[in-house]
């Protein structure tokens, strides 16, 4: 066994040991030097840690190698420079899938689990708008905004934080999309192997995904929603906060006009970015060169194009039921409000309250 080997195994050792967080965590390693000398030492202590056994670890190590993963430590030189600057960070990461991608710059999309279907578009409008910049999307995995943010990520680039192990998917409806964002992207969580995703986990699993970012955009959330505690890490971590304003009278909006009274920046369109972020902006010239190598993707492009033209026959200025052009047209509703997204940019068509209808400019 080389030395390496084994700093790697006391260092998972150590984290993984019950009642060692991450500020316990380097607090030891700033004790005694390193996590071989912490483990020798912990029986001294006062408090109650229970050590995690290097079978266990050794175990976990095989079991992500068979995954196809790997494990990250905070005291790799690849571990994301982000992440590294705020309190308290995960002294291990699991990651699967393409891993430059922790080294780029990188933006949150977070919002409602029950989105309406105007937030969901126009999350996903952003997540192409803002990865045009190359700029990678980060976000949770969830339904609603996070699926949407990820879905329209896929071409430019996205991150998945999971909160259980990086082998649970979760929630099972989004099965596919992990396996797409494994294809394209990456998926980072800060559990071990085969651990199901806790109602605990998921504030953790927030904080990375404001770690991992510049910035964080929030779409659409109610009071309650976790995305704020996204929105909250984000401040603590000296990151900035948009927030897209939504009705008075959506309770799912009410999160988010809070964050604006509270000191967020408003984001109605990918300009509010741009202007907190100038040196990450693209030339017209740029942009067209980033759309024009996106849409190498030949077969999506050309079903795309065909929703497109099928959609523009089928409406007229009377507004009907996205979810009707769906049924009708009988092809994947992720593809039929991407072409949405399309036409409503180019002002071919207008979409209010989840009906669409040909535009009246």
């Amino acid at each position: 066994m080389t030395k390496n080997t084994q700093d790697k195994i006391d260092w998972l050792r150590l984290a993984r040991s019950e009642n060692v967080g991450p500020i316990t965590f380097f607090r030891l390693i700033k004790a005694y030097g390193s996590a071989t000398k912490a483990l020798k030492h912990v029986s001294e202590l006062r408090g109650k840690i229970s050590l995690c056994s290097e079978e266990k670890v050794r175990k976990e190590l095989e079991e992500i190698e068979s995954f196809g993963a790997e494990i990250l430590l905070f005291s790799d030189e690849n571990y994301p420079q982000l992440l590294r600057e705020i309190p308290s960070p995960p002294p291990v990461l699991t990651i699967k899938g393409e891993k430059s991608f922790l080294q780029r710059n990188s933006v949150a999309i977070v919002g409602a689990r029950n989105a309406s279907l105007n937030s969901a578009n126009f999350a996903r409008s952003i997540s192409v708008e803002v990865g045009n910049h190359s700029i990678i999307i980060v976000s949770g995995m969830a339904r609603g905004i996070d699926t949407a943010a990820h879905e329209a990520a896929l071409k430019n680039g996205t991150i998945g934080v999971i909160a259980g192990g990086i082998n649970n998917i979760y929630p099972k409806e989004n099965e596919r999309l992990y396996g797409r964002v494994i294809d394209s992207g990456l998926i980072v969580s800060e559990a071990p192997f085969n651990a199901p995703p806790k109602s605990e986990n998921f504030i953790q699993r927030n904080r990375l995904i404001s770690g991992l970012s510049l910035a964080t955009i929030v779409v659409e959330a109610g009071l309650k929603s976790g995305s704020l505690s996204t929105a909250r890490f984000a401040t603590e971590q000296g990151r900035e906060v948009f927030s897209v304003p939504g009705s008075p009278f959506d309770l799912r909006c009410k999160g988010t006009n809070r964050l604006i009274k509270e000191g967020a920046t408003i984001f109605e369109n990918i300009e509010d970015f741009l202007d907190s972020f100038p040196h990450l902006r693209k030339s017209q010239t740029q942009l067209f060169e980033t759309k024009t190598e996106i849409k190498k993707d030949n077969i999506v492009d050309d079903e795309i194009r065909k929703i497109r033209e099928e959609i523009l026959q089928k409406l007229s200025h009377t507004p009907v039921e996205i979810d009707e052009i769906i049924q009708d047209l009988q092809v994947s509703s992720n593809l039929v409000n991407i072409a949405l997204i399309e036409l409503e940019i180019e002002n071919k068509i207008e979409i209010n309250f989840g009906k669409v209808a040909i535009s009246s400019f």
